[in-house]
């Protein structure tokens, strides 16, 4: 692994043909993994990065399997369980330990099934906290988009013929309660994530791998977690019901909850200062827990 206050892209190799995009960012001596959601890219977290203090931090960010710049790879799964299978294979590679994983919606899940799975387990120790955003934690009717992405032929057809910059700016406007944190920079940012060669089938195979029954196997599993956590979520989200993100807090125990009035899906862009503020309080308050 590279010098960790190199903030460039660096790859490493998930398995063959799959290569990983990932950045590392300060030199702290906490750990931070952040996992974006679905049809973003590490780039997700580029507002909020530079709020943390990095003689506090080593942020690490990866570009999940077929997102960003990471291979999109014509065979293999595009699971939840395969996306976790990348992030605890970017821990081992980078040596990490009692790592914060921090994750964004699809990521949050993502995120949520690492620690799971690292209970009573010899790797019990790779994660020490999670931070969890608009997590997609549980069972529901998905959003529109991802219904269509589900319908590969008309999904194709649609990336075909809409302009990536009309598919962004729709998706962008469901997301963002403030309309004008939608700024001709946040669009390209996307921009860049969807129109890469390969991303239509990355989309629809990554929508057609969500499966209902693998979230209610995981949730029955969440009174498990005794590692501190906090849940972030937006007041307004219409993508994932802030009720869910009252009912994950319920379920892990000690959980604790900040919600951020008027602010949409994403957070992290849309109020980034707020959103880094109840993180580093609840990280420095825990530290000494790790």
């Amino acid at each position: 692994m590279p010098d960790r206050s190199a903030p460039e892209d660096r790859f490493f190799d998930h398995a063959p043909g799959v290569r990983i995009r990932y950045r590392i960012t300060g030199h702290g001596p906490i750990s931070v993994l952040f996992l974006h959601g679905f049809a973003a890219a590490l780039t997700t977290w580029d507002d909020l990065v530079p709020l943390l203090p990095t003689e506090r931090y080593t942020i690490h960010r990866l570009d999940l399997k077929g997102f960003g710049f990471s291979s999109k790879h014509r065979s293999g799964s595009y699971a939840l369980e395969e996306q976790a299978a990348v992030v605890k294979a970017y821990l081992e590679a980078a040596g990490l330990h009692h790592v914060v994983l921090a994750g964004h919606s699809l990521g949050g899940g993502i995120a949520l099934l690492v620690a799971l799975n690292a209970i009573g387990r010899e790797n019990h120790t790779l994660v020490s906290r999670l931070i969890l955003i608009d997590c997609a934690a549980y069972p529901q009717r998905l959003p529109r988009f991802m219904r269509w992405l589900r319908v590969p032929l008309l999904a194709r057809l649609g990336m075909a013929l809409v302009p990536v910059r009309t598919v962004v700016r729709l998706t962008l406007d469901k997301v963002f309660h403030n309309k004008s944190a939608i700024t001709p920079e946040r669009i390209r940012r996307y921009e860049t994530c969807f129109g890469r060669r390969g991303m239509a089938r990355v989309l629809i195979r990554s929508a057609r791998a969500i499966d209902p029954a693998r979230y209610g196997a995981a949730a029955a599993r969440y009174g498990e977690i005794s590692m501190p956590t906090l849940i972030i979520w937006g007041s307004e989200d219409r993508i994932i019901r802030p009720s869910l993100g009252r009912r994950l807090q319920k379920e892990i125990p000690g959980a604790r909850l900040t919600v951020i009035e008027g602010c949409g899906h994403n957070p992290h862009e849309e109020r980034p200062v707020e959103t880094s503020a109840a993180m580093v309080a609840f990280l420095e308050e825990t530290h000494d827990l790790a």
